[in-house]
C-alpha cells in the first residue's frame, strides 16, 4: 500500500502541517511525530523550499508502515486510535541505529578535526609543517565542511533530536540519557506514569557534557559552530553553501541558516513555554513542571534548552549573521524565498511572546504594588539578547523591537520589501526563488492573531481577503489583488493553515458576530476545495476544531452541533463503505474523524448557549461519546474530564437548583470512573469549582432558598463541598489541591446569600484560607466586603462598617507589603457602605476615599463620583447635600472637559442629582433641576431613567399647574422613540409619574387630557408595544383625576374605566387587574359628585369589591379608606327620605365594619356623626345613638376637636349630660389617638 492512503501516516500528517492554529509549517524539518520513541512513521517528508504547492516528497529507502485489522466490525479502529503500544508503526531496524550512530561517531571527529584546523588565508600555498594545525582551502576541506554543516543542521535532528529521533534507542543521545539528569521528575504524557530520576554523574563536568549531549539543539550549535569557523575562514566564496548531492532540489544557498534557525525555534512550537527551563526569583534555573500542557506535546519532545527566550534568542542571532552574509557576500549567498520565510518566523515568534505581556502592568483601577517586574518576557529576552550582543561584539537591537508593534511593524517592511524585489524581477532569470510564498503571510497572520493588539484581527482579515483575491485571480500568476480600503494586496493564495489562522483570531474574540463570521469561513472553505480539489485548502481537524471553538464562544450551539452531526455522517458513511474492503485501497484524505476537541467544543457551545435544555443536551452528547469510544465506532470521540467538566458547567449555568444538584451527582460519576481505572476523568480542581458555581449561580435566588425548606441553602451547599475538597488534599489518588478561586467562589455564594449571619459564615472562612496555605486575594476581601453590604440590608447595626474598615485597612497592609493588589472596586464598595449607611458623615467619608484614590493613582471613574453623588442624595433632605451633588457633576463634567473620558458623566450621573434635588424640597430645585437636563442634552443622550428623575422632580416641586409642563417632557420622549431612540422611549414609570401629576392638580381640562394619555396607552399596547402595557396605577390615577374634576359626568367616566379595566383584565392583560386604590378612587368620585343617590353607587362598588374578594382578588378587599370614604359619601346623599334611609344604613354598617377590624381613625368618627345629624330626626333614637358612638369614641380615645363639635351638634342633650363643664371635663386619654391638632 501506498504510505499516503494510511490512516496513520494521514492524521500524523495533519499534526505536521500545523503544530497549532498560528503556527505555519517548516519549509524544511520542523514535523511533529505522534508515536513514541520506540515506535514512528520510518519515512520523513521534506518540504521543498522551492515548491510553492509544498508538496511532500520521500526518501529512497521507504519502509511501509504496517496496519494491523483487529475489528471486521470497524476496520479502521486501530487506525484511528494510534495505539503506540500495538504495532502499527514499524520500528527502524537495528542495522539502521547502528548505521545512524556510526554516522554520528564520524560527524563527531570530522567536527572536531574542522573546528581545530586553521586555514591558511595566503594567497601563497605554503606548506605546513608537521604537527600544525594549518591547512590551504581546498575543495576537500570546503566539502567536508559542506557535509557537516548539512548533517548537523538537518539529518542529525532527524535522527537524534530527544523528540524527532528516528534511529535514537540504544544511543548515548537518547531521551533515556536525560532520564539519567539530576532532576526531580518528569511527567510522562503518553502513559501518565512518572518517570524517577536519579543522578548518576560523578561530576558536574559530566552533567555538563550529558546536558549538552541530550538537548534538543546539539545539532543546531554543532552547525552554528561550524557556520562562524566557515565564516572566520572565509569558506564563503569557495562555495561552503552549495547544495549537497543528495538534496539536488534543494538550491536556496540559504538552506544551512534556515535549518539552524527552524531547530532552534523548536521549543517555540514544542514544550516552550510549559516544558524546558525557566528563571527562579533567585536567578537559578529549574526543570518547568510538564503534563497534557497548552505548549507541551509528548514527553520524548523534551528539551532542556526547550525555553521560549532562549530559542528566540538563538534564531535571532542566526537570523542576523545570514542577513549579515547576504550584505558581504551578496553574489554567493543572497535574500530568496526561503530566507524570507525564515525572517518572518523569527519575528512572529518575537511578537507572540511579547505579546504575552499585553496588559501585565496595572491599568483600569488597579493600585500597583511596587514589585519586581524584572520577570517579564520582555525584559528576560532583553538581557539575554544583550548578554549575546555582549559576548558576539555586535550592536543590540533598539528598544521599538522589544514591542509588539515594533515587531509587526518589521515583518511589515520585510514583506513589502521582499514583495518590491520580486516584482521589480518578476521576469528574471532566477525568479522562482524569490516567489512570494504563502509562509510568508501566514507567519503575519499567526504573528498579528496572537500579538493581543487593538485591531489586530481586522488586519488580519485585510491580508486574508487579499490571499483570497491572488487566489480568484491565481489564472494570471503575475497580477495580485487589488488594494483597496479593506484588503492588503497579496502574491499567494491561503492554504489550511491560513484559514486555520482567522478561524483561530475569530474563536479569541468572542462574540455572536465573530460566531457567525467563522461559520460562514468554514462553510466557504469547504465549498472552494470542494470546487478545486486542491488539498493545501482541504479543512483539516483543526479547521473544525478552531471553527467549532468559535462558535462555542459565540454561544452558537446549534450551529455547531449542525457541523459536528455532518462530520459524523461522513465518517459513519465511510466507516459502511470500508466495511470488508482493503484498508489499502480506500481513499480516506477527504475524511475528518471526530475527535474529542470538536465533541468538547460542541459541549462548551451548549455550555454558553441561552437554550434552556443546553445541558441536557449536552450530557446527550457526552453519552453518545462514551457510546462511540466504547465500541469501537470512534476511539477518537472518547470523553475526558474535560468533557465531564463542560456538561457539568452546562448545569451550574442552567440557575436552577437542580442544576446544581445534578453537577454535583456528575462529579461523583467522575471520581468513581477514575476510581475504577478511567485516567482520563481523574477530576482537578477546575472541576470542583465548576460544581461549585453551580451553586454560587443560585445563590440568593428567591426561587432557590425557600425560608421553610429543610434543604441547605446554596451557600451551606457550597461550604460543605469546600470542605471535601480540602478533605482530598492529603487523598494522593486524586490530588486534589484548593485554589484561592475555589474559596472565592464560596465566599461570593455567601455575598448573594443575603441571609442574616453570611457575613459572619464569610469572615470565618477568610480567616481560614491562610492556615490552609492559600493567600486571599482582592476578590477575597471584596466578597466579604459585598456579604457585609448585604448584611447591613437586614441588620441596620453600625458597627458592620467598622468591621469593613477593618478589612480595608488590613488590605491596604497587604498591599504595602507588596502582597495585595487593590483595585477600584474595593475603594467603591466600601464606599457603597458609607454612602448606604446611616451614618450621618457618610458622605464625607465616600468623598475621602474618593480623594485617597486620587493620590494613590488609583483608576477614578464615572461610578466612582456616582457613589459620591448618590451619598448626598440619599442626606438630600438636610441643607447643603443637593449642592453638595451638583458640585461633584461639575467636577466630572471639568475632568471631561479636559481629556479625562473615564470620569465623564453619564445618564445616571445627571439623574442622581436631579434626585437629590427632587428630594430637597428647596424653592430654587426645580429651576437647578432644569439647568442639570439642559446640560445632560448637551453632553449626552439622555435616556428613560433621567427623564423620569426630571418628571419626578417636577412633581414634587412644581406646585399646581404642572400638567401642561409634564406632558410636554412626555411628548419629547415619544417623538424621540418615534426616531429610533428607544432608550429615551416612556416606560410604565413614566406614564405613572405623568399621570399621578394629572391625579394631583386641579386644572380643568386635566382629567379629560389623562384620560387621552391612558388610552393611548392601550392603542400602543394593542399595536405590540410592551414597555407601556397599562396597569393599576394609571388606572387609579385617572379615576382620582376625574374624581377632582367637578365634571357633571365625573362618576360616569370613573366608573366606565373600572369597567374596562375589568374587561381588560378577563382579556389577559394581568397588570389591569383592579385592586382597593382603583375602586377607592370611584367611591372618591361618587362622594365629591353633588348628585343624589350616591349611597346607592357607593354600596355597588362596595358589593363588587366583596365579591372580589370572594374570588381570591385579595387586593381588591375592602379597605379602611372604602368604608371611610363611604361613610362620608353618605353623609352627603341629599336624596329623599328612602335615599337617606339607605345612606344611613349603609354608613352604619360600615361603620361597623371598622369597628370590627381596628382600623378607625377619628375621621370616622366625625362622619359617622354627620350621618347621625343629617340622616335621623331629632328624638331618643337619635341621641341613643350619638351617646353610644361618643363612648365608643373614648374608649378608643379618638374623641378630638372636631369629633365633639359633631356630637354635640348630633345630640345637645347628651353633650350637656355627659359633659356639664364642656372640654375642660375629658380626661387625656379620650384623645389619645388623634392627632396633634384635633387634642383638646
Amino acid at each position: 500500500m501506498i504510505p499516503q492512503q494510511c490512516s496513520t501516516f494521514r492524521l500524523w500528517r495533519q499534526r505536521f502541517r500545523l503544530g497549532s492554529p498560528h503556527e505555519s509549517s517548516s519549509s524544511t524539518i520542523c514535523l511533529k511525530n505522534q508515536f513514541s520513541t520506540n515506535t514512528f512513521p520510518t519515512t520523513v517528508p521534506v518540504f521543498s523550499s522551492v515548491d510553492n504547492q509544498r508538496r511532500l516528497r520521500w526518501s529512497s529507502k521507504e519502509v511501509y508502515i504496517r496496519c494491523k485489522n483487529v475489528s471486521t466490525q470497524y476496520p479502521y479502529r486501530e487506525i484511528n486510535t494510534l495505539n503506540i503500544h500495538s504495532g502499527l508503526a514499524k520500528p527502524v531496524s537495528e542495522a539502521q541505529r547502528r548505521q545512524a550512530q556510526l554516522e554520528l561517531d564520524r560527524m563527531e571527529l570530522s567536527t572536531s578535526r574542522l573546528l581545530n584546523l586553521t586555514i591558511n588565508s595566503s594567497s601563497s600555498k605554503s606548506e605546513s609543517k608537521p604537527g600544525d594545525n594549518v591547512t590551504n582551502i581546498s575543495d576537500a576541506v570546503v566539502n567536508e565542511a559542506r557535509v557537516a554543516l548539512h548533517y548537523w543542521s538537518r539529518r542529525w535532528y532527524m535522527h537524534f533530536h530527544p523528540g524527532f529521533g528516528r534511529a535514537a534507542k540504544g544511543s548515548s543521545l537518547t531521551f533515556q540519557a536525560l532520564q539519567k539528569s539530576p532532576l526531580n521528575s518528569v511527567a510522562s504524557s503518553v502513559n501518565d506514569e512518572s518517570i524517577v530520576v536519579e543522578t548518576e554523574f560523578s561530576s558536574s563536568e559530566d552533567w555538563a557534557f550529558a546536558k549538552q549531549k541530550v538537548t534538543g539543539d546539539h545539532g543546531a550549535r554543532q552547525a552554528e559552530r561550524l557556520l562562524d569557523w566557515s565564516i572566520s575562514n572565509t569558506l564563503v566564496p569557495h562555495g561552503i553553501f552549495d547544495h549537497s548531492p543528495d538534496i539536488s532540489d534543494v538550491i536556496s544557498p540559504n538552506y544551512t541558516c534556515v535549518n539552524i534557525i527552524e531547530t532552534y525555534l523548536l521549543p517555540c512550537a514544542y514544550g516552550g513555554i510549559i516544558g524546558g527551563i525557566r528563571q527562579t526569583d533567585d536567578n537559578s534555573t529549574e526543570l518547568m513542571s510538564y503534563g497534557n500542557g497548552q505548549y507541551a506535546t509528548l514527553t520524548k519532545h523534551f528539551a532542556i534548552n526547550a525555553s521560549y527566550n532562549r530559542a528566540i534568542v538563538d534564531a535571532t542571532r542566526v537570523m542576523m549573521k545570514m542577513k549579515n552574509l547576504q550584505a558581504q557576500f551578496p553574489e554567493y549567498i543572497s535574500p530568496d524565498s526561503l530566507s524570507i520565510k525564515a525572517e518572518l518566523n523569527v519575528w512572529s515568534k518575537r511578537a507572540y511572546l511579547l505579546g504575552r505581556d499585553n496588559g501585565v502592568r496595572g491599568s483600569g483601577g488597579v493600585l500597583i504594588s511596587e514589585r519586581n517586574q524584572n520577570g517579564t518576557s520582555v525584559n528576560m529576552l532583553r538581557s539575554l539578547e544583550l548578554e549575546d550582543a555582549n559576548l558576539n561584539g555586535t550592536i543590540p537591537f533598539d528598544d521599538t523591537f522589544y514591542t509588539v508593534s515594533g515587531c509587526l511593524e518589521k515583518m511589515e517592511e520585510i514583506l513589502s520589501k521582499a514583495e518590491d524585489q520580486y516584482v521589480q524581477n518578476m521576469f528574471g532569470p532566477n525568479n522562482e526563488l524569490f516567489k512570494p510564498h504563502v509562509d510568508w503571510y501566514n507567519h503575519i497572520l499567526g504573528a498579528l492573531i496572537r500579538s493581543n493588539t487593538e485591531g489586530a484581527l481586522t488586519k488580519a482579515k485585510m491580508i486574508f481577503r487579499g490571499m483570497e483575491e491572488f487566489q480568484n485571480n491565481s489564472s494570471d500568476e503575475n497580477s495580485r489583488s487589488n488594494n483597496t480600503d479593506d484588503i492588503r494586496p497579496c502574491w499567494s493564495g491561503p492554504d489550511t493553515v491560513s484559514y486555520n489562522t482567522i478561524l483561530f483570531g475569530l474563536s479569541q474574540d468572542a462574540g455572536l458576530v465573530q460566531g457567525k463570521e467563522a461559520g460562514e469561513l468554514l462553510q466557504k472553505m469547504k465549498d472552494n476545495y470542494g470546487k478545486s480539489n486542491n488539498f493545501n485548502i482541504r479543512p483539516d481537524d483543526i479547521t473544525y476544531g478552531v471553527g467549532l471553538n468559535a462558535m462555542a464562544q459565540a454561544g452558537m450551539a446549534r450551529e455547531a452541533e449542525n457541523i459536528l452531526e455532518s462530520l459524523e455522517e461522513e465518517y459513519n458513511d465511510f466507516l459502511e463503505r470500508s466495511q470488508g474492503n482493503d484498508l489499502t485501497t480506500i481513499e480516506a484524505d477527504n475524511i475528518i474523524t471526530p475527535n474529542n476537541t470538536m465533541y468538547n467544543s460542541v459541549l462548551n457551545a451548549f455550555a454558553r448557549s441561552a437554550d434552556p435544555n443546553s445541558a441536557r443536551k449536552a450530557e446527550a452528547l457526552f453519552s453518545r461519546m462514551r457510546t462511540l469510544s466504547s465500541t469501537g465506532k470512534n476511539p477518537a470521540a472518547e470523553p475526558d474530564i474535560v468533557s465531564l467538566s463542560t456538561v457539568i458547567s452546562c448545569h451550574s449555568r442552567n440557575g436552577t437548583r437542580e442544576g446544581a444538584e445534578r453537577a454535583e451527582e456528575l462529579l461523583e460519576t467522575a471520581i468513581n470512573l477514575y476510581s475504577k481505572g478511567n485516567a482520563k476523568m481523574k477530576p482537578d480542581i477546575i472541576v470542583f469549582n465548576n460544581v461549585l458555581s453551580g451553586w454560587a449561580n443560585i445563590s440568593g435566588s428567591s426561587d432557590n432558598e425557600n425560608e421553610t425548606s429543610n434543604d441547605a441553602i446554596p451557600a451551606e451547599r457550597a461550604e460543605k463541598l469546600l470542605k471535601r475538597i480540602t478533605s482530598l488534599k492529603d487523598d494522593r489518588s486524586l490530588d486534589i489541591n484548593p485554589i484561592v478561586q475555589t474559596y472565592n467562589i464560596v465566599l461570593d455564594c455567601w455575598a448573594k446569600s443575603r441571609r442574616k449571619g453570611a457575613a459572619e459564615r464569610a469572615l470565618n472562612i477568610l480567616r481560614v484560607m491562610p492556615s490552609v496555605g492559600i493567600s486571599p486575594d482582592d476578590c477575597s476581601y471584596n466578597s466579604v466586603l459585598d456579604a457585609i453590604a448585604s448584611e447591613m440590608t437586614l441588620d441596620a447595626d453600625p458597627s458592620w462598617v467598622d468591621r469593613a474598615e477593618e478589612l480595608f485597612e488590613e488590605m491596604k497592609n497587604l498591599h504595602r507589603a507588596g502582597e495585595l493588589t487593590i483595585k477600584n472596586i474595593t475603594f467603591h464598595i466600601i464606599m457603597n457602605l458609607y454612602a448606604k449607611s446611616s451614618r450621618k458623615d457618610g458622605a464625607q467619608k465616600a468623598e475621602a476615599l474618593l480623594r485617597r484614590m486620587e493620590r494613590d493613582g488609583v483608576c477614578v471613574i464615572d461610578m466612582t463620583y456616582n457613589i459620591c453623588i448618590d451619598a448626598c442624595a440619599r442626606r438630600a433632605f438636610h441643607r447643603g447635600y443637593s449642592k453638595k451633588a451638583e458640585y461633584f457633576l461639575e467636577e466630572m463634567i471639568s475632568l471631561s472637559e479636559k481629556g479625562n473620558v473615564n470620569c465623564s458623566p453619564k445618564n445616571h450621573s445627571f439623574a442622581s442629582v436631579i434626585n437629590a434635588l427632587a428630594k430637597s424640597g428647596e424653592s430654587d430645585s426645580l429651576e437647578r433641576a432644569e439647568k442639570v437636563m439642559e446640560k445632560a442634552e448637551q453632553m449626552i443622550s439622555p435616556n428613560s431613567i433621567l427623564y423620569n428623575s426630571y418628571l419626578d422632580c417636577i412633581v414634587k416641586n412644581g406646585g399646581n399647574g404642572l400638567t401642561h409642563k409634564v406632558e410636554s417632557v412626555l411628548r419629547k420622549m415619544i417623538s424621540m422613540r418615534q426616531s429610533g431612540r428607544y432608550d429615551a422611549q416612556p416606560t410604565v414609570f413614566t406614564y405613572s409619574i405623568v399621570l399621578s401629576c394629572f391625579a394631583r392638580d386641579n386644572e380643568k381640562d386635566a382629567a379629560e387630557r389623562a384620560e387621552g394619555i391612558l388610552l393611548e396607552m392601550e392603542r400602543l399596547h394593542e399595536l405590540g408595544l410592551s414597555e407601556v402595557a397599562t396597569d393599576t396605577r394609571h388606572y387609579s390615577s385617572v379615576i382620582t383625576a376625574w374624581a377632582k374634576s367637578g365634571s357633571p359626568t365625573a362618576v360616569e367616566r370613573s366608573l366606565m374605566l373600572l369597567d374596562r379595566m375589568e374587561q381588560n383584565y378577563r382579556n389577559g392583560n394581568l397588570h389591569a387587574k383592579p385592586n382597593s386604590y382603583c375602586y377607592n378612587a370611584c367611591i372618591h368620585a361618587v362622594a365629591k359628585s353633588p348628585n343624589a343617590g350616591k349611597a346607592k353607587q357607593c354600596k355597588e362598588i362596595l358589593q363588587r369589591m366583596i365579591a372580589a374578594r370572594g374570588l381570591g382578588f385579595h387586593d381588591a378587599a375592602p379597605s379602611r379608606v372604602t368604608y371611610s370614604t363611604i361613610i362620608n359619601a353618605c353623609a352627603f346623599d341629599y336624596g329623599g327620605d328612602y335615599d337617606r334611609k339607605v345612606a344611613f344604613d349603609l354608613a352604619k354598617s360600615c361603620f361597623q365594619a371598622l369597628l370590627e377590624s381596628n382600623e378607625l381613625t377619628d375621621s370616622a368618627f366625625l362622619n359617622f356623626f354627620h350621618n347621625i345629624v343629617r340622616h335621623l330626626k331629632h328624638g331618643p333614637v337619635r341621641d341613643q345613638l350619638a351617646e353610644s358612638v361618643f363612648h365608643e369614641g373614648c374608649k378608643r380615645g379618638f374623641i378630638g376637636k372636631r369629633v365633639l363639635k359633631s356630637f354635640k351638634k348630633a345630640s345637645p342633650g347628651a353633650f350637656d349630660r355627659l359633659l356639664p363643664s364642656g372640654e375642660k371635663s375629658i380626661p387625656k386619654e379620650w384623645s389619645q389617638n388623634v392627632v396633634a391638632r384635633e387634642k383638646l
